[in-house]
């Protein structure tokens, strides 16, 4: 195999365990910074939770969990792709 082959599969080697970090702890992402710019955390009643900034909680949550799927999804073709 070449020095280029090996490269290759240690790039791939690298993109998988920072993907499998990003599925592991992606979620804590925006609870984090909704915690640092003081959205409220507390559970509201729904005509709160519309007017307030608590939803934009929830869709990041949903936006990182399709990231980590696609991130997923991503390895698992790379990973294929080098397979003899």
């Amino acid at each position: 195999m070449t020095n280029e082959g090996k490269e290759i599969i240690q790039d791939t080697a690298l993109f998988e365990r920072a993907a499998t970090l990003f599925v592991r702890f992606g979620d804590y992402i925006p609870l984090t910074i909704a915690f640092l710019n003081h959205w409220p955390t507390e559970i509201k009643f729904y005509p709160e939770f519309v007017v307030g900034n608590a939803w934009k909680v929830f869709l990041s949550l949903g936006l990182y969990q399709l990231a980590a799927f696609a991130l997923r999804r991503a390895v698992k073709f790379a990973t294929a792709e080098l397979a003899p």
